[in-house]
């Protein structure tokens, strides 16, 4: 990954895509170099190796140079590419899936945000806060498929309900569902997790 790169601005999508059109090796390369960080975040953050990461990420790339001529711009190019990379994880985790059966993680949770009451519960909230930040994205890592993706882009992405809805292609409702499911399921599970630790 280069460091340095960074999402090309809106206003230069339009050349960039007209000099890629024309065959303009050099213009695909500046489309790499613009966005395989953030590809390449994305795809970790679902996958959480870099084995899978990199293969996601020469996946997406390879998709979005064969679909290019067709992309039509009635998104910006950054969520287009958002999107295919969204769908080439959760394919790729599929495969794997149907590849060998039971090969998804244990998940657990990653965090209370309500309230406590009791001193139990106050002590279980500060070992939930307490857990780092490489353990609660494994656990993220882990999620089922449906909810992983929605999680990813809200919550570590810091994504708008409006643009998740429009990379995934599903309705803001089934987007909140999802990343209300997902949330539970983690809450859930690290609370489990965390009791066990006490116990």
């Amino acid at each position: 990954m280069t460091p340095e790169s960074k999402p090309i601005e809106q206003h230069g999508d339009h050349d960039l895509l007209e000099r890629i059109r024309r065959g303009d090796q050099k213009a695909f390369s500046e489309l790499v170099a613009a966005y395989e960080k953030t590809v390449y975040r994305m795809c970790w953050r679902f996958f959480m190796n870099e084995e899978d990461s990199l293969d996601a990420v020469q996946e997406v790339f390879l998709k979005v140079y064969k679909a290019i001529a067709r992309f039509e711009g009635r998104s910006s190019l950054k969520t287009w590419i958002y999107r295919i990379t969204s769908n080439t994880c959760i394919s790729i985790a599929e495969k794997k899936k149907r590849e060998k059966e039971g090969l998804l993680q244990t998940f657990m949770g990653w965090w209370s945000g309500e309230s406590q009451e009791t001193p139990e519960e106050e002590l279980l909230d500060r070992e939930l806060r307490n857990l780092n930040q490489k353990m609660v994205a494994e656990k993220v890592a882990a999620l089922p498929e449906a909810y992983r993706m929605p999680v990813i882009l809200k919550d570590m992405e810091g994504m708008s309900l409006e643009k998740i809805s429009e990379i995934l292609e599903v309705p803001i409702g089934t987007v909140k569902s999802r990343i209300n499911r997902g949330r539970r399921i983690l809450q859930e599970s690290l609370q489990a997790y965390v009791q066990g630790r006490l116990a």
